[in-house]
């Protein structure tokens, strides 16, 4: 039920992007009793969230589970939403050593295949693992209990003392380690070992740049996943539902092309004025100052807003991602027999080296310069030598395919960057077609002999696919790059600052607003800027 606000308090709320964070968000302010209306470009909500139907089979276009982090189970319980979900199962391997991840000793087997792929680095190996096994242990406190924003300890007296008070400690230790300094996955492998492949088969795993406590402690959040059966679009969709029962409206097609402040409106590609009296932008923040008109506002105020935007002006977006979609004449035992639904695949063990790093960034420096065969010689070692995200949604829903049928979706890190420069060439449709070609080899040469003659059809997304459908810089799918200094809050003693701008009466939320970000943070930002701009209203 939609609870009110005090006489004379509704206030008229813009929120622009109805993703994670602008569905969640919504849905808080248009149950606390604000008109609340969602802005979308697209033509539906939950952004790189969603799932789409084919012949039959169901495919998932972004994230390929969620991680539960103490955020999805309990926001759901808090919005009263009945959401069924499944465990998210994962495996990992590397060239033919498989490890399934069904309990926390599987990491140990993570650890063993390490053991027989680099006989030659054992002592390097068990310091690695002792790496793991320390930040594993960070990341279970933070899973073991249900976020305070969604979950109120306050509330519940027995939960207080019993849970929540002797879960404290541990919890600020873990805040505290992980603020104290970052070091990226990278940095710590070069000090732990010189085997600069055994180092990439444990951060190819991750984008480039990624805090080594995240990096390493994410081997616990394989066992946290969450599928909704019917597809990950059906945590959108949940959503959705909800905040148009709590009475929010959307407005689909509706591309925000200018923001003016002092007179608290937004104006639309058609020209339309959307008036508001806060404004939570739950979208690529580049383009929120790219759009920004500041003529209006006092001088001190304009001149934070102009240092805000150079500095998130100055920081590049983080890396994209390439897709097949494949629908395979082969029955789901088939797969089944080799990993779970959710598969994170290396076929060799040289690692991709300077590939995805140095060699890339002189390659685009010299782009009109390198010749279209020498990037595509490149291509070919970069997907042979790459780690794969492999989903089979099948295994985690009978009803996701045809019967005897199995759909795949397979996934490499790619630089949005690159596309655009090939984009602006004219051969991003050779690169296209290229990508794709090279990933399946490498699977039919590795784990899935013959699978190119059993494709029944295939789908491709590329980092422009998702430029053009979200107006998300260079495709990127994590918000800012990694490799950089964050410009956004990116410890948990800083999570509660995310909703914080320059610009007066706009908040933000989103991948955007939070470093390292995924689906979990999306969630929690959402439902921070909600608390933000309540309490904002009131004042």
């Amino acid at each position: 039920m939609r609870s009110s606000v005090k006489d004379g308090a509704r206030r008229k709320v813009l929120i622009v992007g109805a993703g994670m964070a602008g569905l969640t968000a919504g849905a808080y302010l248009a149950r606390a009793g604000h008109e609340v209306i969602l802005l979308e470009k697209s033509p539906g909500c939950g952004g790189l969230v969603s799932s789409f139907t084919r012949d039959g089979f169901v495919f998932d276009t972004g994230p390929r589970a969620v991680g539960n982090a103490g955020i999805l189970v309990p926001l759901l319980e808090d919005l009263d939403i009945d959401l069924p979900l499944v465990k998210g199962e994962v495996s990992t391997g590397i060239r033919d050593k498989m490890v399934h991840y069904d309990s926390n000793a599987n990491i140990d087997d993570f650890i063993a295949s390490l053991h027989g792929l680099f006989p030659e680095s054992s002592r390097d190996i068990e310091k690695i693992r002792r790496q793991i096994r320390v930040h594993t242990r960070m990341a279970a406190v933070l899973n073991e209990l249900p976020n305070p924003f969604f979950k109120n300890p306050l509330k519940d007296p027995g939960y207080l003392f019993t849970k929540f008070i002797p879960w404290l400690p541990s919890f600020f230790r873990v805040v505290l380690r992980t603020s104290l300094g970052v070091n990226t996955v990278e940095e710590v492998l070069k000090s732990l070992t010189g085997n600069r492949a055994l180092a990439d088969m444990v951060c190819q795993h991750f984008f480039k740049g990624t805090p080594a406590h995240f990096a390493f402690g994410y081997f616990e959040n394989y066992q946290d996943y969450q599928y909704p059966p019917g597809g990950t679009g059906k945590l959108p969709e949940a959503l959705a539902r909800k905040f148009a029962a709590e009475g929010g409206v959307f407005r689909y097609g509706v591309d925000v092309m200018t923001i003016d402040p002092a007179e608290k409106k937004v104006t639309d590609q058609a020209g339309e004025d959307h008036d508001y009296d806060a404004l939570v932008w739950a979208a690529d923040l580049k383009s929120l100052y790219g759009r920004m008109e500041v003529r209006g506002l006092p001088v001190k105020q304009r001149h934070r807003v102009d240092s805000e935007k150079k500095k998130y002006l100055a920081v590049a977006a983080g890396e994209s991602v390439f897709t097949i979609f494949l629908a395979v004449d082969e029955p789901p035992e088939t797969f089944k027999a080799i990993s779970r639904g959710h598969f994170i695949y290396t076929p060799r063990t040289e690692g991709l080296g300077e590939l995805h790093r140095s060699t890339l960034a002189r390659m685009k420096a010299d782009f009109p310069r390198v010749t279209r065969e020498e990037w595509f010689r490149w291509l070919e070692d970069f997907c042979a030598l790459n780690s794969y995200e492999i989903s089979i949604p099948v295994l985690k829903d009978p009803s996701l395919a045809p019967p005897g049928k199995t759909g795949l979706i397979v996934s490499l890190l790619m630089d949005g960057g690159l596309w655009e420069l090939a984009d602006r060439a004219g051969w991003a449709e050779e690169l296209r077609a290229g990508t794709a070609e090279c990933m399946l080899r490498a699977l039919e040469e590795g784990v899935y002999p013959g699978l190119r003659g059993k494709i029944l059809f295939q789908k491709t997304a590329t980092p422009l696919t998702l430029m053009r459908m979200f107006n998300t810089t260079h495709g990127a799918i994590t918000g800012w790059s990694l490799e950089e200094e964050s410009p956004v809050p990116h410890s948990l003693a800083g999570i509660t600052g995310t909703p914080r701008t320059a610009v007066p009466g706009v908040f933000k939320a989103g991948q955007w607003s939070y470093s390292p970000s995924g689906v979990p943070i999306a969630l929690l930002t959402g439902r921070i800027a909600a608390r933000a701009v309540q309490q904002a209203l009131k004042g």
